[in-house]
């Protein structure tokens, strides 16, 4: 029997999914959201499986259908992290609240079992993604990793690295924005025509712009969305590597960076 585990604001119920039947709607469903990309999805067996060793395995529902669905597993430190792994939400949902929810729900799910911290990755390319999960949740972004999960055919990814950031989320910590990149040295900004121009700094803190929808540049101008890739991975990921910490992110599409003591 589907368990029901909360009902949201937005009129959206959470549950955890048990059967092959469900799996299976799942899978279908984060393969009409990645438009067919089988590294973005899950064996429906899998999946079973996960969910039957007590991993978050979530579907989210609106009038007995499923519009998002949400797999995450148990990762190191044992017993106290939760990898959020891979969320979607039907196109037609997006904007109603449900991403937020859905990390609400999480967290209420980790802090009943005991676990402390939700880990998930994100594109840094992605100015909404960065501002939710920074300024909006207040996860910590802890580190840059340069083509993560290799070459991606989905119609979201296709052609573009993907490099990701990795996101750690304490379950019990307040939200830290809203953040101000005013009057920071700008490292990377938009330049009149769009190309990324990068300048170097002699300051402690810093700020970093990405475009404002990156998704969109990719489809209407692949080649500049790579260099904007390359340019974010040199001013934003060579720092992490070097000690630097993203500090904040401004509503305006800004890192912003600071030159920490580790």
């Amino acid at each position: 029997m589907t368990e029901v585990l909360g009902t949201i604001a937005v009129a959206a119920e959470f549950r955890e999914l048990h059967t092959m039947a469900e799996m299976i709607q799942a899978n279908q469903l984060l393969d009409s959201i990645w438009q067919g990309d089988a590294s973005s999805r899950f064996d429906p067996a899998l999946l079973v499986a996960m969910a039957h060793a007590g991993n978050y395995v979530v579907g989210v529902f609106r009038d007995d259908e499923m519009v998002g669905t949400c797999v995450g597993f148990f990762a190191a430190p044992a017993g106290g992290t939760l990898h959020s792994h891979i969320a979607g939400v039907r196109s037609d949902q997006v904007g109603q609240g449900v991403g937020r929810e859905l990390k609400e729900h999480q967290r209420l799910w980790c802090m009943a079992r005991g676990i402390s911290t939700i880990t998930w990755t994100f594109d840094p390319l992605v100015a909404r993604n960065a501002y939710f999960n920074i300024s909006r949740l207040g996860a910590a972004a802890t580190e840059y990793v340069v083509n993560f999960y290799g070459a991606m055919s989905d119609n979201v990814n296709v052609g573009q690295a993907s490099d990701r950031m990795l996101a750690s989320w304490s379950v019990n910590s307040p939200r830290l924005g809203p953040f101000s990149a005013q009057g920071l040295p700008l490292v990377l900004d938009r330049g009149p025509d769009g190309e990324p121009v990068e300048e170097s700094a002699d300051a402690g803190k810093i700020a970093l712009r990405v475009p404002s929808d990156i998704e969109h540049l990719r489809t209407t101008d692949p080649e500049q969305a790579i260099r904007w890739r390359l340019a974010l991975r040199r001013q934003l990921g060579d720092r992490m590597s070097a000690g630097w910490h993203v500090t904040g992110f401004d509503k305006s599409g800004i890192y912003i960076m600071e030159a920490l003591e580790t």
